[in-house]
């Protein structure tokens, strides 16, 4: 994968400026700094074009609480996966499953009540997930172990940093994050034909990675509704 100081040497490349060596990369200064202001600006701008790259993908795994209904995400959550939910073997006591979704709603009107009425004796291996207002996720039946609740979710990362930093953006789309962060320093520059010319094949690179990545399912679920046929009667 391509590091933060491999990408910022290429885009200097392009410019025909001075690269940098690991050593100067933290302190640098004019073209090289914005160079990897530019970097990190074209990789961001991806990432807000969808919040579901598969590159972005993670898996979490939540240790739960006796007790404890609701949950953080962890904090560079984009979106999450509530197909994902999967309560995982603790013990002999409880079997492994995917959580169904629950509505805020549903929650508070049909299973809150029974939580709050039978209290311990009713904690038991959650079975139903939700999120809650606040953007957290809430879990019904309240655990009665501190079961492994295993989900998937998108990262949205921190900028990148150090020099070695990988970016997150595949290698064979580096050409890519190249052209976004080129109509950055072309706009500095003052040069907006070749500022154009960049976005264009900027645009072009991500509405590719999009019909890569996104806009074609790997199956297709039906939502027809079938229905016995109406049959004549004779009178």
């Amino acid at each position: 994968m391509a590091t933060y100081l491999s990408l910022t040497n290429e885009l200097l490349q392009r410019l025909g400026e001075v690269q940098m060596d690991s050593s100067e990369f933290e302190g640098a200064r004019n073209i090289q700094s914005l160079a990897k202001t530019a970097i990190n600006s074209s990789v961001r701008e991806i990432l807000h074009v969808a919040q579901e790259w598969p590159f972005t993908l993670a898996t979490e795994v939540q240790t739960l609480t006796i007790g404890q209904s609701v949950y953080d995400f962890p904090a560079t959550l984009s979106s999450v996966d509530w197909e994902s939910f999967y309560l995982k073997t603790l013990n002999s006591t409880n079997t492994p499953v995917r959580l169904k979704i629950l509505t805020y709603t549903d929650y508070l009107n049909t299973y809150r009540p029974q939580d709050d009425i039978n209290g311990v004796a009713g904690y038991a291996p959650p079975r139903f997930v939700y999120q809650t207002q606040d953007l957290k996720f809430g879990i019904t039946p309240l655990p009665d172990q501190a079961y492994e609740l295993e989900y998937k979710y998108w990262v949205f990362p921190d900028n990148l940093t150090a020099a070695t930093d990988v970016c997150i953006i595949p290698d064979r789309f580096s050409s890519v994050v190249l052209d976004g962060a080129m109509v950055y320093m072309m706009i500095f520059r003052s040069n907006e034909q070749s500022a154009s010319i960049h976005q264009t094949r900027f645009d072009a690179g991500i509405k590719t990675m999009r019909r890569l990545f996104l806009d074609e399912p790997l199956y297709v679920t039906s939502t027809a509704v079938t229905s016995r046929p109406l049959t004549s009667r004779v009178i």
